[in-house]
């Protein structure tokens, strides 16, 4: 992938606009409408809500209501909940930003589907693989010359 169409695609998924309205989130997470409101008004999770509108929320608040619900279900309090929703948030967040920052294509090593995370500081001539495997990603350090 070349960096400025990469660069250009980490924006547009960095501050992606979606939007999903109250009972899509409902539908999606099993949480009620009452619920939500009553986490909004706690400040657990946030809507964009322009005059006269209905809520709205991000895909990002939709996967930490379904997060603080695992949370709930497994006997967590309400603020814990919100809390560990938020700190697995963070970790994605940084997750995703590692792999747009990294990635370089997509290649086929031994069979199995290779992501080229690019060359390591000061070694231009080796390439890190995250090779998938059916169980399990190894990572490996090959020679560019190999590659090509």
């Amino acid at each position: 992938m070349d960096k400025e169409f990469q660069q250009k695609l980490a924006k547009i998924l960095e501050k992606n606009d979606w939007h999903l309205g109250i009972g899509d989130v409902e539908n999606a997470t099993g949480v009620s409408q009452t619920k939500l409101r009553y986490w909004e008004r706690k400040g657990y999770i946030k809507s964009a809500q322009g005059k006269g509108q209905n809520r709205k929320f991000t895909y990002g608040t939709l996967m930490k209501v379904y997060q603080m619900k695992m949370y709930l279900d497994q006997g967590y309090t309400l603020a814990m909940a919100a809390e560990k929703a938020e700190s697995k948030s963070r970790i994605m967040k940084t997750l995703k930003r590692a792999v747009f920052d990294r990635y370089e294509g997509m290649e086929t090593i031994e069979g199995w589907p290779a992501i080229n995370l690019g060359s390591l500081v000061g070694d231009p001539d080796h390439v890190v693989y995250a090779i998938v495997k059916e169980d399990n990603t190894d990572l490996e350090l090959l020679p560019k010359s190999k590659i090509e």
